[in-house]
């Protein structure tokens, strides 16, 4: 978590300074709205995509949408196969389309850590060491996701200083939610980080589109929660099982999950706000 954490920084203070050169206002949350009134399609893919107005997209007409589109296209992968695999040289990054990636670091004894999941709307594979991917993607669903050449896409960024600025803070989320990930596995009871995680991961994906409400499809196996929260299987499971009998959630036979009480699930995963 301090490698994340240290080259989400790095990467965050490049695209800065290229900010800055570029002349942007450094420091001030970018907020893009949908237009108020009705627009005709743009014949573009990214009409029905939920990214069109989040972090790269966010400040790019339809013109500009097109050239970035033409740095790399759509891809698509199905349920288990690696969009990119750490050590790797980079060649392109990806926005998130459809589905959910799950980010990752691989030790030599084959132990995992999850380090973000990630779903329609955000970017991964963007983060690199010496020309490198620092970690590896897998589609943890089927996923859809727009290609980005990296060293096209940089060379773009530097001519239009407000995707500069979108990509910082992009890359400043990130690193936000990396350092709540540390907090998470670094304080928190076993039973904490799983109502954390399902209170999470719930919001998410209400917010993203990509799973009701309730049930909540989880799109991720215990092994997977196991890798994310530092946990074994069957401590995964023991801890589910005390959110269940404090009648917090509930789990069908299907595997779903139905969260009874979102607010105890907060309060037990000790989720501000």
């Amino acid at each position: 978590m301090i490698d994340c954490a240290r080259w989400m920084a790095e990467a965050w203070f490049a695209c800065y300074a290229v900010t800055v050169r570029n002349g942007a206002i450094p420091g001030r949350p970018l907020r893009f709205t949908a237009p108020q009134l009705l627009k005709v399609s743009s014949g573009l893919p990214c009409d029905s995509c939920i990214g069109r107005t989040l972090n790269l997209c966010g400040p790019l007409d339809d013109a500009r949408l097109q050239h970035m589109l033409s740095l790399g296209g759509i891809r698509r992968w199905q349920r288990h196969e690696t969009l990119f695999r750490a050590g790797d040289p980079i060649g392109a990054f990806f926005k998130i389309r459809k589905g959910i990636v799950a980010v990752s670091h691989t030790l030599d004894d084959g132990r995992r850590q999850i380090t973000a999941l990630r779903a329609p709307g955000d970017c991964v594979g963007y983060l690199d060491r010496d020309g490198r991917y620092a970690f590896e993607g897998q589609a943890l669903t089927d996923v859809e996701a727009c290609a980005f050449d990296r060293r096209k896409f940089d060379a773009y960024v530097a001519q239009h200083p407000d995707l500069g600025a979108a990509l910082a803070e992009a890359l400043s989320s990130a690193l936000k939610q990396s350092g709540m990930l540390s907090l998470v596995l670094g304080q928190l009871r076993s039973t904490e980080r799983v109502a954390h995680f399902l209170a999470e991961i719930s919001a998410l994906y209400t917010e993203r589109h990509v799973s009701a409400a309730q049930p909540l499809t989880l799109h991720i196996g215990r092994h997977e929660i196991a890798d994310y929260l530092g946990l074994t299987i069957e401590t995964v499971s023991r801890s589910i099982g005390k959110l269940k009998r404090r009648n917090i959630i509930a789990v069908v036979d299907s595997g779903e999950v139905v969260i009874l009480d979102s607010e105890r699930l907060r309060e037990a995963g000790k989720v501000a706000g």
